[in-house]
């Protein structure tokens, strides 16, 4: 996993999930996500650690009363060799170095999935118990967010936040990435910055390609962007900041015990 915002300086997929959040993500899909805990099947693909142990989440799955959850030690990602039972529902933190063919398999399979991974990388919407940011069970952190296609948990944006609408774009073709590769221009769509479609759960809505009266208008992605992206760095700072008060602060009481 790539460090994104200078938090920590390792680049590995050893980013493990803590049994506090598994729980949260157990209990969301036996609540509000909609699963059954008798019918449903469940797949945890990758969650079975280098010692051979099980992972938290299916443990988590388990305990909260999930009857059919399946484990494997490999991540589908090839659509004719996945270890994949149709209709099982993946339940997963995968490793980020796989996590572009992942999504790939997801898309070309329509996969239910409840998955870790990049804000506004999926086509799904976020878990509301869970934010935008994982900490790890060492406690490093990374912009990353539960994501799923189960429900819609999209939050009404103000369509002034918009910087514009596909139907006014004069582009042949829209852009090729994992958002927008299926897009036609022209269509009746409106486009937020990345941070509103982000913190609103509607991550397909977003593009940074929009070219009208023949000015591209990149601009007003980054402005509508930035103002946003601002607050969200305020936010991640007053954390950190907390943090690192409260550690200086069991420091002092563990000092003032001794004496």
């Amino acid at each position: 996993m790539r460090r994104m915002d200078g938090t920590t300086r390792v680049n590995d997929d050893e980013w493990y999930t803590p049994r506090e959040t598994c729980d949260k993500i157990a209990n969301w899909l036996a609540t509000d996500g909609g699963l059954d805990l008798l019918k449903d099947r469940i797949l945890c693909p990758a969650d079975i650690l280098p010692d051979g142990t099980e992972s938290a989440m299916p443990v988590a799955l388990r305990e909260r009363g999930f009857e059919n959850v399946r484990v494997t030690r490999d991540l589908p990602v090839n659509v004719l060799f996945a270890d994949h039972i149709d209709g099982e529902i993946i339940v997963t933190n995968p490793p980020f170095s796989l996590l572009v063919p992942f999504r790939k398999w997801l898309k070309a399979t329509g996969t239910k999935y409840c998955v870790l991974s990049r804000p506004a990388t999926l086509h799904g919407w976020p878990v509301p118990v869970t934010k935008d940011r994982f900490k790890s069970t060492d406690g490093r952190t990374v912009a990353a967010a539960w994501m799923q296609n189960l429900v819609d948990t999209s939050r009404h944006i103000d369509p002034k936040l918009a910087i514009g609408n596909c139907r006014d774009c004069e582009r042949s073709a829209c852009p090729n990435n994992s958002m927008t590769c299926d897009w036609t221009p022209g269509k009746p769509r409106p486009l937020f910055g990345w941070c509103h479609a982000v913190n609103h759960g509607i991550n397909g809505n977003w593009c940074r390609e929009l070219l009208k009266d023949g000015n591209d208008h990149s601009e007003d992605f980054l402005l509508k962007r930035s103002v946003d992206y601002e607050n969200y760095r305020f936010n991640v700072f007053f954390h950190a900041f907390m943090g690192v008060f409260a550690g200086f602060e069991h420091i002092l009481l563990r000092i003032y015990k001794k004496i």
